[in-house]
């Protein structure tokens, strides 16, 4: 069967900034190079648009099938969303490089780029038969629910932050998951090289997705769950330097003047030398297969007694720097905040399928992208809430059949008065011709 093209000649958006964006970024192509393609039905391009203008109708999917609001039935949208042969990983590559390039020829760089890893829960907790659902601890609260982990690499620059790829991970372990995995897949298929993927470790996968970006960062940024020596040392065979908070655990973790220290015992040696105003103290040790590694201990400005340590391999960075560099890593925290509170993340797919899970969160990112430059585009910097509700509110702008019945209807009203008028003014001529026209004022009527 031939395979039908990317555009549809037909496609109409009710929202003209997802056209736009689909347009200038060449939604269709890339779709295209991701092995995203139909045999039949409505274009690839116009069911994606739908499924990313579905945040900003304030309805779900099924309400908008059950309204006709949307082209093509319920398979079409599914069918769309569990194909096996997408790589939603590489689509999100490519549109992120896109939008990088777009921002940075409008704003002059003011800092340096960095790169931002963490991970975040997927919550399906009240699914049972998802493929490769897992248990997954929750930071926040310390509980298990089910779900995935959607580990995520964004890019600091321009003050803006862009992700630019994500992992969509179960559980390593056969014995922490819910449900296996589809086992009728060639493994040469995208669809088997995601799960396969979403199988692995943690690490493996963020080094995975660290190697396949060329944004010119120097610099990773990460949370204690990340900041092992193996992620020091993994970076640095890649030119990369990492810079984490690091967890104080018991056990020897580096050496100093020759012996070795625990990082709480480190602490404990140098915190008579934390400066008054800064509070701050930055020393050199190595880590125990003779790396060099840079460790900044801050104290708690609330609590004396409290005290954090930043960790680096960039031997060249003042304690202030790693610790003005480090503080940029909180963007992600507000990208995730902002995906779970506006973009319907965790919240819009319920299907079972492990592909179509990782496709939402795609859509998800999609969105996210979308704002970024729309935002970029403005005159005016705005939150990513207050750009939500615009969209919103240019959703909710009638549509074309609606506004052609209102149109309808008023022509309508319009032409019954005109008629009343034209029938009162001929009857007031004719009042004023003389008696002779007396016969045909009484056969006069508004039909003649």
């Amino acid at each position: 069967m031939a395979i039908i093209s990317q555009e549809n000649e037909k496609e109409k958006s009710q929202n003209k900034n997802i056209l736009k964006f689909s347009q200038n970024f060449q939604i269709s192509k890339l779709l295209e190079k991701c092995n995203v393609k139909k045999a039949k039905g409505v274009g690839v391009t116009t069911v994606f648009n739908r499924l990313l203008s579905i945040a900003f109708t304030g309805r779900s999917l099924n309400r908008l099938l059950e309204s006709h609001n949307l082209d093509g039935k319920k398979d079409v949208f599914y069918r769309f969303m569990n194909c096996v042969s997408a790589n939603w990983y590489k689509f999100i590559r490519l549109l992120s490089t896109a939008v990088i390039a777009c921002i940075l020829n409008v704003n002059v760089e003011k800092e340096l780029p960095v790169l931002i890893l963490d991970d975040t829960i997927h919550k399906r907790d009240r699914s049972k038969n998802v493929e490769l659902l897992t248990r997954v601890r929750d930071h926040n609260d310390g509980r298990y629910y089910r779900g995935f982990r959607c580990l995520t690499l964004g890019l600091h620059t321009a003050d803006t932050f862009i992700p630019v790829d994500f992992r969509l991970l179960s559980s390593k372990k056969e014995e922490s998951r819910i449900n296996g995995m589809r086992t009728d897949l060639d493994k040469r298929t995208v669809g088997y090289q995601i799960r396969a993927k979403a199988i692995s470790g943690a690490y493996e996968m963020a080094f995975d997705m660290i190697g396949k970006q060329h944004s010119g960062a120097r610099h990773v940024l990460f949370d204690s769950w990340f900041s092992k020596p193996v992620m020091f040392k993994e970076l640095l065979k890649m030119e990369l330097h990492g810079i984490g908070m690091l967890k104080a655990e018991k056990g020897v973790f580096c050496r100093f003047l020759g012996k070795t220290y625990s990082l709480a015992n480190l602490y404990a040696k140098v915190k008579d030398f934390l400066h008054k105003e800064g509070q701050y103290v930055t020393i050199g040790v190595e880590l125990l297969d003779g790396t060099p590694f840079s460790i900044t201990f801050v104290r708690s400005k609330q609590n004396k007694r409290d005290w954090l340590a930043l960790g680096t391999t960039d031997m060249t960075l003042s304690g202030r720097e790693v610790i003005g560099i480090y503080s940029r890593r909180w963007n992600i925290e507000v990208f995730f905040k902002t995906v779970k509170s506006f973009l319907g993340f965790a919240k819009e797919c319920q299907c079972r399928s492990f592909d179509a899970v990782v496709c939402s969160v795609a859509i998800v990112f999609t969105r996210y992208l979308m704002l970024v430059w729309i935002n970029n585009d403005s005159p005016k910097r705005e939150s990513m809430g207050q750009l939500f509700f615009k969209l919103i509110d240019e959703m909710n702008v009638c549509s074309f059949s609606e506004a052609l019945d209102m149109v309808i209807a008023e022509i309508t009203r319009v032409i019954v008065h005109i008629d009343n008028f034209l029938d009162m003014s001929i009857r007031c001529f004719l009042n004023t011709l003389p008696d002779c026209f007396s016969a045909f004022r009484r056969s006069f009527s508004c039909e003649t």
